[in-house]
């Protein structure tokens, strides 16, 4: 009779051990639940309001660094692309490709976009003799930003930028 009896206690001990620990797991699952998808939430928010930008273009050994439609001009392999803004403040410096293509990525709040418009261009520091000996040895390129929209790369929106046209300038 005792073991029965305390078989049945110990059952029973287990039993409502194992069923609070249920509840209790249960709870903690469903507040995690709550937790990550308010995080989600925030990070959505965060996401698109520093989600990153990119700068991409092609430079061509011209002295505008354009094509000319109708004209087989080569590109500009290995010069270096500024985004300064403001005065004169380098933001971010590339190198093109051997293909002549070049991409900034930058870490730009959304907020800050309008200021990258009207303050921020593309600056080409190296001369245009490198590529051409026919070409100034002085001077550089220079091009306004245009936004032309936004992108999906996995979890991020990328806002993308390219340059509207880039014109010789004696000094910056």
């Amino acid at each position: 009779m005792f073991k029965y009896l305390s078989f049945k206690l110990c059952f029973h001990y287990y039993t409502t051990t194992t069923i609070m620990m249920s509840i209790i797991s249960l709870f903690i699952f469903l507040l995690i639940s709550t937790m990550t998808s308010t995080s989600s939430c925030q990070l959505d928010l965060i996401r698109r309001l520093l989600g990153p930008t990119q700068i991409h273009g092609m430079l061509y050994c011209a002295i505008d660094g354009s094509v000319i439609y109708g004209q087989m001009i080569p590109t500009f392999p290995n010069a270096e692309v500024q985004m300064q803004c403001g005065a004169g403040t380098v933001v971010s410096s590339v190198k093109t490709d051997a293909t002549g293509n070049f991409s900034i990525l930058i870490d730009a709040p959304r907020l800050m976009l309008p200021f990258l418009l009207t303050n921020c261009t593309l600056v080409v520091t190296t001369p245009l003799f490198d590529c051409n000996a026919e070409l100034p040895s002085f001077g550089v390129l220079v091009s306004p930003l245009q936004l032309i929209g936004n992108t999906f790369h996995g979890l991020f929106n990328v806002t993308n930028f390219i340059p509207v046209g880039f014109r010789f300038v004696n000094n910056i």
